[in-house]
């Protein structure tokens, strides 16, 4: 321990005598494991880790293939199922031992109209089981969970969150037994749950549960009740999310041979037989490992930017190891005396490991500081409610990222120390000089492997901002500049005439306020990425053509009046929706050009019908419309067909879009005092503008695109700086020389052109190695890139320009220094 000390004191002296080597290693070491620890980070928590429930390995995910063909889905085919399918499964206890059910109370991805207190505001829920903590093993910090007996009567309870308590309670005692409001329907907290439990619903951060409820109010996915009847009363309705606990001793292919047939008669109760020629659905599991579904939305490319990040990290160590050969370089002298004295390899290792374990916590405790605000952010651009926060796994990761380095950075300088033996001391430095010949050639190569890395990420980089570009400048087919969108769910609408006149009134009020142009409604969200998706039905009573297979679809919406004027949508022919479109007068529709392309061609659509099962459904078509983006930018145009909400049969949760002068965002608390004054417990559902509303739909790109132009910079800034460094030892190690030469007549051009010559060798040749990696980067990345090809020649050129300028760059520092050297002054010094 005192010889630990004592080289520790030492290690610290040497550190603080040169600062400007000591803040450059700390920081390289910073960025790039800190860099690495963020995108592992949410790496871990989106695709390796299992959800936070005890033996994970036993419960899995229902999937289907899909609903019978008289049975309708919230759009998740794969998730989806009826009520009478969870009450059939939960009894087949000899395949699984627990079955959950659960089911968002919002829909479309929003929130739910919440009150504690005064204020309303929005948070997250579902409806789930009796079973839902104690069949997944999840405890509750303070108060109790569910009962199976709680989901039998409905009970008028909740759950919250750890997170959503801390956040939003501040973690307030007292808060078991007051009365949390959803939708106006008031029911009592009695439990929170374990901290680190967030829910299982995809791609949340769930705030409170709630056992399944009768009530129409609290319908799920927040859909009015057809003829007052709730998810319970409707079999034909596929809407419950399940997961399971396979029984003990229970294999799961044994469990599905068991339970597919099961399967398959219960999905039919209630809704018939099949059709001839039905497929019936099938029953599949999925793994527990987080959410289903963010492998394939995010797995590919969270790998690229791990293989990115990756590169940046072998870069950053790179540097900081020739910065530690070029640093122990100039100690030579002391280690050879250290050997003559008696000291061992052992003893140089051990000192050299100590200092470089100094350097690595440094790094290291920045780098922890740097990755949890990086992956804050990380958080907030993706969009991933669920907790990113760095776990165990992941301090794990990087404290084996940190011990290999601090290996690394003790082993390789240990030849550059041991090199010059004991005698070296007796030596004079020209003597000396020849022997970091082949010391300075690895450095080359190092510089030139760092040459090669750098242009695959700009390469990589460039692509994926350019696609960004690409995106963002997407024509919309609409004026998103001035449209500003928010959600109203009223609570205490139990008939549609009510919902009607709720929504008239509220428009007529809104249309009023000052700089405001006009105002409309819609029931889904468009840039929301949700959409209702039905067949095209028939025209003038008889199947269109161009309608079999695939082409059989098109969307649909629900909207009011003046929508298309509101969102400045070109009418090609015929109206818009108006006032005077009212339950009592004809019912109408307006489709886009292409729905009348592919299903009315050479025709005029205005004035056919479109209908459905129910004659009374019977549309007359009264306008068309260009086509424009409705889901998000980057989809291609589908068949569309709007109609009037007045002239619907159920009426819920809508959207309203405000088209005012100047900033859209500011006619937001006048908005505010106005729904308030018609019902003080209805929030506004995530207002924003209806440009960042479409931006969500890009959100990937954007984060990705983002990110990987940062690491490109990132690793320009390490190479210029390992280039830099390279030089610099180079020219400082030939200053006798260059003296020697510029004193027989060497030109202050020649020396310089000397030093830069080396530099353009190790530029061109890590441009060629560079190339093909940049290729076959650039083909695992086409399946990312919008509107650029893989092998877009002008990314390349811009790579390859933009290391040849980090070269030169890099490079005059070193270069004036050579061709500044006196030569008497050289000279002198030996």
């Amino acid at each position: 321990m005192t010889t630990f000390l004592s080289d520790l004191r030492y290690g610290i002296r040497q550190l603080r005598k040169t600062p400007g080597f000591t803040v450059v290693c700390v920081l390289t070491l910073a960025l790039g494991i800190g860099a690495n620890t963020a995108v592992f980070s949410v790496m871990n928590a989106v695709l390796l880790k299992s959800l936070p429930v005890t033996d994970p390995e036993r419960v899995v995910y229902l999937n289907t293939s899909g609903a019978p063909h008289h049975g309708n889905n919230t759009g998740d085919w794969n998730t989806s199922f009826s009520y009478p399918v969870y009450e059939e499964l939960r009894q087949q206890k000899n395949a699984l031992s627990e079955v959950i059910a659960y089911v968002p109370i919002s829909s479309g991805g929003s929130k739910v109209a919440v009150r504690v207190g005064p204020q309303p505001e929005e948070a997250e829920g579902d409806m789930v089981s009796g079973n839902f903590f104690s069949g997944l093993g999840v405890s509750v910090a303070r108060g109790r969970g569910f009962t199976t007996q709680d989901e039998a009567q409905h009970a008028p309870i909740a759950v919250i969150s750890y997170n959503y308590w801390t956040q939003r309670f501040s973690r307030n005692p007292d808060l078991l037994g007051k009365t949390l409001y959803v939708k106006g329907v008031p029911l009592t907290i009695v439990g929170i749950a374990a901290e680190g439990f967030e829910g299982v619903e995809p791609g949340s951060s769930t705030d409170f549960w709630i056992p399944l409820q009768s009530r129409v109010e609290l319908n799920a996915w927040s859909t009015p009740a057809q003829d007052g009847k709730t998810y319970l009363q409707r079999p034909d309705w596929w809407c419950l999310r399940m997961l399971a606990r396979l029984a003990p001793g229970i294999t799961r292919e044994r469990a599905i041979a068991q339970l597919q047939p099961i399967f398959q008669t219960a999905a039919y109760i209630g809704i018939g037989n099949p059709e001839p020629g039905e497929k019936r659905p099938v029953l599949s599991f999925q793994d527990a490992k987080n959410f289903p579904g963010y492998d394939e939305d995010y797995g590919k490319p969270l790998r690229i930017l791990m293989a990115m990040v990756g590169l940046v990290l072998l870069i950053a160590l790179s540097n900081v190891v020739m910065l530690l050969m070029a640093r122990n370089t100039t100690r030579q002298r002391e280690f050879s005396l250290r050997l003559a004295l008696g000291a061992g390899r052992k003893e140089l290792f051990r000192q050299l490991l100590t200092e470089s374990m100094l350097l690595v916590a440094l790094g290291g405790v920045l780098a922890w500081l740097f990755a949890s605000g990086a992956t804050r952010s990380l958080a907030a651009w993706s969009q991933i409610e669920a907790s990113l926060a760095p776990d165990r796994t992941v301090l794990l990761f990087t404290l084996v990222i940190l011990l290999g380095a601090a290996l690394a950075f003790g082993l390789a300088p240990l030849r550059v120390a041991l090199s010059g033996g004991p005698g070296l001391v007796l030596k004079t430095s020209a003597a000396t000089s020849n022997t970091d010949a082949g010391k300075a050639r690895v450095g080359k190569i190092i510089v030139t492997l760092q040459m090669a890395l750098c242009l695959v990420l700009l390469v990589g980089g460039g692509l994926l901002i350019r696609t960004l570009r690409n995106l963002e400048n997407l024509p919309l087919g609409m004026r998103t500049q001035g449209l500003v969108v928010f959600g109203i769910n009223p609570q205490h609408v139990h008939s549609f005439a009510d919902g009607v006149a709720f929504y008239q009134n509220l428009t007529d009020k809104l249309r009023t306020l000052p700089g405001v142009q006009s105002v409309t409604l819609m029931e889904d969200r468009i840039g929301s990425g949700w959409s209702n998706n039905d067949d095209v039905g028939k025209i003038d009573g008889k199947k269109p053509p161009n309608s079999d297979g695939d082409n059989a679809m098109a969307r649909a919406n629900i909207v009011g009046p003046d929508f298309f004027q509101t969102l400045g949508v070109p009418i090609v022919a015929g109206r818009d929706f108006a006032d005077s479109d009212t339950a009592a007068s004809p019912k109408v529709a307006i489709i886009n050009e292409l729905f009348a392309q592919r299903f009315l061609p050479n025709e005029n659509p205005l004035g056919h019908h479109l209908s459905w099962r129910d004659p009374k459904d019977d549309v007359v078509i009264v306008g068309v419309v260009k086509n424009h983006k409705y889901r998000s930018i980057e989809e291609k145009p589908i068949p569309m067909q709007w109609f009037a909400y007045t002239q619907q049969k159920t009426i819920g949760e809508m959207h309203f879009e405000m088209r005012v002068h100047g900033d859209p965002m500011a006619i937001l608390p006048a908005v505010r005092k106005v729904v308030q004054q018609i019902d003080p417990n209805l929030p506004l559902m995530q207002p924003m503008t209806q440009r960042a509303q479409y931006e969500e739909s890009i959100s990937q790109q954007l984060l990705f695109g983002r990110l990987a132009g940062f690491f490109a910079l990132l690793a320009v800034v390490l190479v210029a700086t390992g280039l830099y460094g390279t030089l610099a030892y180079y020219v400082n190690n030939r200053t006798v020389e260059i003296g020697v030469r510029m004193a027989i007549g060497a030109q202050r051009k020649q020396v310089v052109w000397m030093v830069l010559r080396d530099s353009l060798l190790m530029t061109g040749i890590g441009i060629l190695a560079g190339v093909p990696l940049a290729i076959f980067v650039s083909r695992e990345l086409a399946s990312a890139l919008y509107g650029v090809k893989p092998y877009d020649a002008l990314s390349y050129v811009l790579a390859v320009l933009g290391v040849a300028l980090v070269a030169a760059i890099a490079s005059l520092i070193p270069a004036n220094r050579a061709a500044s050297v006196d030569p008497l002054m050289a000279l002198r010094a030996e």
